[in-house]
């Protein structure tokens, strides 16, 4: 089955059915992947430079009912309270020096505050022995002062399966962590960012956490380059290879 020839000047364009039907299913997607990759490397480029821009920040005294819009993540902030023992989140598949281990968020109630209110990112613990017996990680009993940066937990990327954040125990492994889903299953009140505490702070573990992220803009922008070569290499073979020199004698351009 053949499309219509096109005649453009010495040469007849004459493609097959089938693989112009797959010509114009993938070569969209090939385009789409290469936009999608420049605007990643656009919001990675955004995260960067708002990351920098924290630096220079006052630090925001965290009190109780304290508002936070989206312009506070990675802002340094100092919070006095104390820790809540009575339940804590392992999020899983975090990595430090090639290390499998996880990242540990705490309760932490606000001074005059009846309940807790924020999540303390105390940093990164190893898995250990075997991921069955999950470490046991102690809190400081008394009041404590609190330096650090807001943040929202790591993104894990694809998750399969439920989050057991419903879970009542004591410690509760999870392959990701969302703040606002936690405090609905939990009937929390908490802030949108957890606080990812200072290295040497009261309760804190490993430091894990670096102003730039692991995947910078610019392997997102070579990750583009390679989709639209894709693309452009996919346009050129479907037109040579269905592009006929028309010699004038009847004779049509043969398709694939």
């Amino acid at each position: 089955m053949k499309i219509l020839p096109l005649k453009i000047g010495h040469y007849r364009f004459a493609p097959a059915f089938w693989p112009s039907l797959v010509f114009l299913a993938v070569f969209p997607s090939l385009l789409g992947l290469g936009f999608w990759q420049m605007q990643r490397a656009g919001e990675k480029q955004d995260l960067i430079e708002r990351r920098a821009a924290s630096e220079w920040a006052v630090p925001l005294q965290l009190r109780p009912g304290a508002q936070l819009s989206s312009e506070d993540r990675y802002r340094p902030a100092v919070v006095r309270g104390s820790y809540v023992a009575g339940q804590q989140w392992l999020l899983d598949n975090r990595l430090w020096h090639g290390q499998p281990g996880y990242h540990v968020f705490s309760q932490f109630r606000m001074l005059d505050e009846g309940r807790p209110s924020l999540l303390i990112n105390r940093g990164w613990i190893s898995v250990g022995a075997s991921r069955a017996n999950l470490p046991r990680l102690p809190l400081p009993e008394t009041a404590v002062e609190l330096h650090g940066r807001l943040d929202s937990p790591a993104s894990v990327g694809l998750v399969l399966g439920d989050v057991p954040l419903a879970s009542p125990a004591d410690r509760v492994l999870v392959p990701a962590l969302d703040i606002a889903a936690l405090a609905s299953a939990r009937g929390m009140d908490l802030l949108p960012y957890a606080l990812v505490i200072d290295a040497g702070q009261p309760g804190g573990l490993q430091y894990d956490w670096s102003p730039i992220p692991s995947m910078g803009p610019e392997k997102h922008l070579g990750y583009a380059v390679q989709w639209f070569g894709l693309a452009i290499a996919l346009l050129i073979i479907y037109v040579g290879v269905n592009s006929r020199r028309d010699h004038g004698d009847g004779e049509q351009g043969a398709g694939v």
